[in-house]
């Protein structure tokens, strides 16, 4: 018979003494690792709001956290991992190919994000319903 592998984890900040009780119990650093992740989204957050975590693991690949079996009840919540790039394309099931962007609104949305924000306001206020004319007369 095989067994599921369930991974329980549980996220705790330390007192400020929680080090050196430890270490009057006996525990010792065993090792420390230290990583970067990178979370990836659309601009108007549309994984995040439905609780998916795309990120890019430094030295590990791609992952993809979402919602798992629904009617988890109690003071945590079940997530799916998925780490194979086909099931986390066919997870996200985006069937339209989006442009890439260009090089400067990028440059922009990471480095000068106040400029970007700007920018995207000045174009909501330029978009005209469909049909309507804009101050030149072309049809939007």
């Amino acid at each position: 018979m095989a067994h599921a592998l369930i991974e329980v984890e549980r996220k705790f900040i330390p007192g400020p003494g929680t080090e050196k009780r430890l270490q009057e119990l006996g525990g010792t650093l065993e090792h420390q690792v230290t990583f970067w992740d990178r979370y990836y989204d659309t601009p108007e957050l549309s994984l995040m709001r439905a609780d998916y975590w795309l990120r890019q693991r430094e030295g590990s690949g791609w992952e993809l956290k979402c919602p798992g079996t629904a009617g988890v009840s109690g003071p945590h919540q079940e997530y799916v991992e998925l780490t194979v790039e086909p099931a986390i394309v066919a997870q996200l099931c985006v069937p339209v190919q989006e442009t890439a962007p260009a090089k400067l609104m990028v440059y922009l949305q990471r480095f000068q994000p106040q400029d970007y924000q700007r920018l995207l306001q000045v174009h909501r206020l330029r978009e005209k319903p469909q049909g309507t004319k804009d101050p030149e007369g072309n049809l939007g």
